[in-house]
This record gives C-alpha cells, sequence and structure tokens, in this order.
C-alpha cells in the first residue's frame, strides 16, 4: 500500500501535467485574426470591417446580419482595426478557458471534466479553417457554460450573473444579430421555465422574475446604447434614464426597511403609553408593517417596468433606429431558408437528427431533475444553430456537429447519478464521432480549405509561433498587412482602367468588394452591398431606390451568381434598373481582365434610359411543371412579377428548417433548354424574363444594347411541391424596345 505522502506527490505530478496541458492547449488554440482576402466571404468580411471604420449606421446605411461590432467577430484586419480585432479575441479566448477550467474544477467526477474538457477542443482544433467557431461560437459556448452552474443562479450573485449575459446579449446583438439574440432569448427563456415550474412550490417565483426582468432591461438597454453612429447621444439618453431607475429604486428600498418594534408617531404626538392606546397603537404599526410589506413586494416590480417603459419610449423615437436595424435582419434571416437552401446528404442530415433526438431526451430528464430552465434555453440553441448548419447543407453543418458536444456535456453535468447519466455519456461520445466524421468528409472534399489532419493546431511550431504573436502583436499586424497586400494583387485593376475611374463613386456587382482596398477606390455601397443577399422584396428595393436616387460614376460588374441563379434573378428590381439606366463605359470598351476573374466590367450612366414605357400585361396561373409560352403580344421586351406561396406544410418547414429551391427552366427562340434557381423572396418583384443573357459575351453586348435571342417557354420546378401552393401566379410587363436592338 503507497503512503500518503507518495499518494499526494503523483496527485501533485498529475495536475502539474494537466496544468501545463492547459497552457499549451491555450496557445495552441489562440485566436489570430484574418487578412483581407478575395472571394465571397472575404468580401463581406472586409466590408464590414470597413464600413465600421467608416462610421456607417448598421440598420441604415447597411443592412445586414454583422452590426457595427461584427468586425470584432468576423471582421478583416484592416489598418484602423487591428488591435480592437486582437484584443477583444484574446479576451474572449481567456475568458472561455477560465469559465471551462471553472466548470472543470466544480465537476463531480473526472469523466464530467474530461467530457467538459474535449466538448471545448473539438471546436478549436477546427476554428483556424471555420472562422465562425473562433470567436463568434466561443461567445456562445461561454454563455452556456455559464447557464450550467446551478449554483450561481441559486446564489446573491443570481442578479449580477443575469444583468451581466444581458448586457452581453444588447452588445452582441451589434455585432451578430442572431448571437445577440440567442444570449438574451435563451436568458429569457432560462427564467420564464424557472418561474414555470416553481408556481407549484410558491418559492423563488419573485426572484426569478426580477432575474428575467432585469437580464432584458439589461439586453435592451445595451442594445440601444451601442446603436451605431449615435453612441454619445444615446450615452446621454441612457445614463439619465438610469439615474432615475436607480434613485427611484433606492428610495423604495430605503421605505422597505421597517423595524419590527417601529412605533407610530402622527402629527408629533409622542408614542402612546396607555394599553388601550397601546392596542391602538399596536394595530396602526401591523397595519403599516403589512402595507409597507405589500409595498416592498410590488416596488422592485414598479420601477423595473417603470424603466422598461422609459427605455421602449426613448427607443422607438430613437433617430437612429433599434427597430430598423433589427427590419433589416428579420428581413435577411426570413428569406435565407428558401433563398440559401442548398441540400446536402441525407446519411448526413439523418445522423444529426438523431443527435437531436437523443439530446432532447437528455434535456427532458435535465428538466426532471429540476433544471428545467436550462433545457428550455438550450432547445432555442440546437434549434438555431441546427438552422445555421442545414439550411445550406454543405461545410456549414460543422458548425452544428462540433457545437453539440458541449450541450451534452452540460447535460451529463445536470443529470443525477445513475443510468440517465451513463446514457447521456454515450449520447456524447456519439456527438464526438459525428464531429471526427463530418471533418474527415468535407476535409476530402476541399483538403485545400479543410486540412485533413485535424490535430494540425497542436504541431509545436504553430503553438510556438502563435506564443510569439501574443507577445509581439506588431509582428501580426505587420504580417497581416503583406498577406492583405498579396492576396489583393488577384484583384488590381490595370493602371489605364484605375486612371480613369479616378476618383469617381463606384459600386461593385456582385459582391467582390475586395477591389476597394486593392485598388484604393471610392466605394459607394449598396445597402445590401452583395446582391446574393438582397433576395427579399425589402432588400432589393432597398437597392434599387439608392442606386436610382444616388446613381454611381462606374458600376463594376461581373456576370457572376451563386447557386446556379441567372445574375439578373439576384436582385431583380436592382438588376432591372441598373440593366436599363447603365452601359458600358466608352473609356473602357472592353472586358477588364483581373487574375480572379478575366471578364470584369466597366459601367457608366446611359445618356437616357434603354426601356420604353411599361404596359401591365396578361396574368398567367402556372402549375408546377407546365410550360407558359410567351407571344409577342406580351411585348418587346418581357418582365414577370412571380408570386410563390408556401402551403401551410411549407411555412412550418421553414420556420423549422428550410424549404428546397426553385428552378426555372427556359427555352429560347433558338431551341437551347438552361435552367436556374429562383428566388421565391424577391420574383414577385419583377425579373427579366424575354431575354437572358447566357454568358459573359451576351451581357456585354446587352449593356451595349444588343438583345439576345427571346425566350420562348418556361416552366417551374422544385423537389418538393407539396411544401408550396399548386399554381404560380405570374404578371407579364411589356416594354417597348427604346435603346435596345433585338437580335
Amino acid at each position: 500500500m503507497k503512503s500518503i505522502p507518495t499518494l499526494l506527490s503523483h496527485k501533485n505530478f498529475l495536475r502539474s501535467v494537466v496544468w501545463l496541458c492547459g497552457v499549451y492547449l491555450f496557445f495552441a488554440f489562440l485566436p489570430i485574426p484574418k487578412p483581407i482576402e478575395t472571394g465571397l466571404d472575404p468580401s463581406w468580411k472586409y466590408g464590414i470591417s470597413q464600413l465600421s471604420e467608416n462610421g456607417a449606421i448598421f440598420g441604415k446605411d447597411v443592412i445586414f446580419t454583422y452590426g457595427s461590432f461584427g468586425y470584432l467577430v468576423r471582421g478583416a484586419v484592416i489598418d484602423g482595426n487591428f488591435w480592437d480585432i486582437f484584443l477583444f479575441q484574446i479576451f474572449v479566448h481567456i475568458l472561455l478557458f477560465a469559465v471551462t477550467a471553472l466548470r472543470m474544477a466544480r465537476s463531480r467526477h473526472t469523466i464530467e471534466r474530461i467530457a467538459v474538457g474535449l466538448s471545448i477542443i473539438f471546436p478549436c482544433l477546427i476554428a483556424d479553417v471555420y472562422q465562425a467557431l473562433q470567436t463568434e461560437y466561443k461567445i456562445l459556448y461561454i454563455i452556456i457554460l455559464l447557464l450550467s452552474f446551478r449554483e450561481f443562479w441559486e446564489s446573491q450573485f443570481a442578479r449580477y450573473f443575469a444583468i451581466g449575459i444581458g448586457a452581453v446579449g444588447g452588445f452582441l446583438l451589434h455585432s451578430k444579430v442572431s448571437l445577440g439574440l440567442q444570449a438574451s432569448v435563451s436568458l429569457f427563456l432560462f427564467f420564464a421555465i424557472r418561474v414555470f415550474f416553481r408556481l407549484r412550490s410558491q418559492k423563488g417565483i419573485r426572484e426569478n422574475l426580477l432575474l428575467l426582468l432585469d437580464s432584458q432591461l439589461a439586453a435592451g438597454t445595451t442594445a440601444f446604447l451601442f446603436l451605431s453612429g449615435q453612441t454619445a447621444v444615446n450615452f446621454s439618453k441612457v445614463f439619465i434614464l438610469l439615474l432615475t431607475f436607480l434613485a427611484i429604486e433606492f428610495w423604495l428600498i430605503s421605505k422597505q426597511q421597517i423595524p419590527e418594534n417601529a412605533n407610530v408617531r402622527t402629527n408629533g404626538i409622542h408614542p402612546i403609553r396607555s394599553r388601550g392606546d397601546s392596542r391602538i397603537a399596536s394595530t396602526l404599526s401591523e397595519n403599516g408593517i403589512k402595507l409597507k410589506g405589500k409595498l416592498s413586494a410590488i416596488a422592485p416590480f414598479s420601477t423595473r417596468i417603470f424603466y422598461g417603459l422609459g427605455l421602449f419610449g426613448i427607443i422607438l423615437f430613437s433617430e437612429p433606429s433599434l427597430f430598423a436595424y433589427l427590419k433589416g435582419y428579420s428581413e435577411i434571416t426570413s428569406g435565407y431558408s428558401s433563398a440559401m437552401s442548398y441540400i446536402g446528404s441525407p446519411v448526413e442530415l439523418g445522423m444529426a437528427l438523431l443527435e437531436i433526438a437523443l439530446t432532447l431526451i437528455l434535456l427532458a430528464v435535465v428538466a426532471r431533475d429540476k433544471n428545467a430552465g436550462f433545457s428550455a434555453a438550450m432547445l432555442l440553441i440546437i434549434l438555431l444553430t441546427f438552422k445555421h448548419g442545414f439550411v445550406r447543407q454543405g461545410a456549414h453543418v460543422l458548425r452544428f456537429f462540433f457545437s453539440m458536444p458541449l450541450i451534452l456535456a452540460l447535460c451529463a453535468v445536470q443529470i443525477h447519478p445513475g443510468g440517465w447519466r451513463k446514457f447521456a455519456y454515450g449520447v456524447h461520445l456519439y456527438g464526438l464521432i459525428l464531429c471526427l466524421i463530418s471533418y474527415h468528409h468535407y476535409s476530402t472534399l476541399f483538403p485545400a480549405n479543410y486540412p485533413p489532419n485535424i490535430l494540425r493546431p497542436l504541431a509545436p511550431a504553430l503553438v510556438f509561433q502563435k506564443a510569439e504573436y501574443l507577445f509581439d502583436p506588431t509582428s501580426l499586424q505587420a504580417e497581416l498587412r503583406e498577406q492583405s497586400r498579396a492576396n489583393l494583387q488577384a484583384v488590381t485593376l490595370p493602371n489605364e482602367v484605375r486612371n480613369a475611374i479616378g476618383n469617381a463613386t463606384i459600386d461593385i456587382i456582385p459582391w467582390e468588394v475586395s477591389i476597394v482596398p486593392a485598388n484604393q477606390l471610392n466605394w459607394k455601397f449598396r445597402p445590401v452591398f452583395q446582391s446574393q443577399a438582397a433576395y427579399r422584396t425589402y432588400l432589393d428595393f432597398a437597392n434599387r431606390d439608392d442606386l436610382a436616387e444616388e446613381p454611381r460614376d462606374f458600376l463594376l460588374y461581373h456576370f457572376h451568381a451563386v447557386d446556379g441563379r441567372h445574375p439578373f434573378f439576384a436582385e431583380p428590381a436592382t438588376a432591372f434598373y441598373y440593366t436599363c439606366h447603365y452601359q458600358i463605359s466608352p473609356r473602357v470598351p472592353t472586358f477588364v481582365p483581373l487574375q480572379k476573374f478575366a471578364n470584369l466590367m466597366v459601367l457608366e450612366p446611359a445618356a437616357r434610359s434603354r426601356c420604353g414605357g411599361e404596359t401591365p400585361g396578361r396574368t398567367l396561373s402556372v402549375g408546377w411543371n407546365e410550360w407558359a409560352t410567351l407571344t409577342p403580344a406580351d411585348g418587346k421586351m418581357v418582365r414577370a412579377a412571380i408570386a410563390f406561396e408556401y402551403s401551410a406544410i411549407g411555412k412550418l418547414a421553414k420556420l423549422f428548417f428550410r424549404v428546397p429551391p426553385i428552378q426555372i427552366t427556359v427555352v429560347d427562340a433558338s431551341g437551347i433548354e438552361r435552367s436556374y434557381k429562383i428566388l421565391m423572396g424577391n420574383a414577385d418583384d419583377g425579373v427579366w424574363l424575354s431575354h437572358l443573357p447566357k454568358d459573359d459575351v451576351e451581357v456585354f453586348a446587352f449593356f451595349q444594347g444588343q438583345l439576345p435571342s427571346r425566350i420562348d417557354r418556361f416552366q417551374f420546378s422544385t423537389p418538393n411541391p407539396s411544401l408550396f401552393q399548386p399554381t404560380i401566379e405570374v404578371q407579364l410587363f411589356g416594354y417597348d424596345l427604346g435603346g435596345f436592338n433585338a437580335s
């Protein structure tokens, strides 16, 4: 039998090894900001950085899913924001490791510690190549971990945790809106369900209601405080409101301090000493204490309600508007399920649904074990993470698979010892296996983007390099600047083109805004500054109106779209405007070759619109897979306002998951058949239908006034028509040739 000193020395040795491993992992997973790169996603990452640097107001000047602080979590490094990004991401990284260490330290068994540790290690392993997991989801993991500390929410410090997470949620609303909503709404559900389940026992209802109100008021105050563009003005308003709230609350609290033997004085009369008078005094005292007791119960709610109404009133009439910011976000998210829908492997989807089903069983057990608030909060997070991963079912699924193990591990922590806890660890193991399977699958498909060796971040050379960056961030800043320069060579304009543009205002269609920093251009952006995201009428019209009200001196145009859309379908009303009002620039009368793509076009405003007067034409009711024909009587050129409608089942599918893409197949006069993805969210805006250029050459001629072959007939198809109404209403609009010439 080993002696006690020997056992202690072994424990100290193991503890030292664990700490050394923790320090090594801390440096291995250190977040490294990204330089400016080219491509669709890298371009919007540059865009949110540059627009924030320029002081653009998100929700007014810009409509996007990220806000004025979005650059902190996903933005590219530009000269003005390196230290903001670097320090913020390091802070989040430190906080995640600290909260994880605390969760592991408070765990009861080694298996709990291993499960929690692996749940954080796995997403960190791929965070360098899947940037959403680098800082954005780390913040979410911190919130999930904090919600798992049952002892925190039963302590006297619960109010500070509630206010803190609520305030963080309000701030995150201006980084990525969905992240802020996940924080604040999950906290709301956490407390609301706790109140509901305490109704039977009548214990803790008041405390949890107050925590709920505090968290949501903190979220609303912070969201308003950090509204883009008017921070100083908003701060003064909120500061005055906050002082008023605190003054009233402290006044009411002071009134609640009632000594048990308090004597009553009225009108300056001394306490009554007679026996009869004592009874009267006692009765008055008791009634007074009861009345003040009722006031003490009501006062905290009344002050918060007063504060909340005042805050709502200020938000309602503020400019810029928080509601406009959320409106733009809701338009983008509500259209995402149909516009960006991409259907991947059914086996992959089945594995995810099985994981969700098993997790729901565990959440039910957690609720039974008196932590239903945690279960409710996790339901929201699982739903949103699932939708983020599987609406566009490609490598996006990695965020779902790599986030689930943490929820599963924390379910095991919440469950009482026994068979269910063993079951929870089995499901957790299944979640970790799915992480490895999914990553292997996508590393096989895209080895350049996802290196096959998932343990690559643990290589000593990379770890030491990150440690150097932490202690010498200026070298990292210089390196990122050089990487940006090298990357931007792919979109550098020839000198003669750059000289022709000069300092004139430009916009870029559809999305390669990395051209701006590569050539130091005067960018006047559209509200939805990448065309593929303008997939709702509200968004499309915002872009069209912006172009019409402030015409750009030049448009840098590339005939390209995502997911097999026709480029004119990305933002139909906007496309109709620029195809009618812009032409190939006489100063740059040929394609502009770039390393990134060969056929960039430089457009400038035409002297007059090439589109003739509009004439409303026929209204057609077209069934799925039925051909409809265009006739000469419909007009020389024809647009179509196409109204797709969901069935009842389709509305549910869109709410909780996704709807399949819709295809339009067209046949032109020469008999050539083509199919494109069409967007149900903006097809009613009026898509070009009679003349659709096939390629760069035809669209170049189109902007010179030469029409391609006319479309004779068209039909609509979708993999699952039951999710939509059986007929599609198509309103045709005819136009004179105007400045166009028929082929």
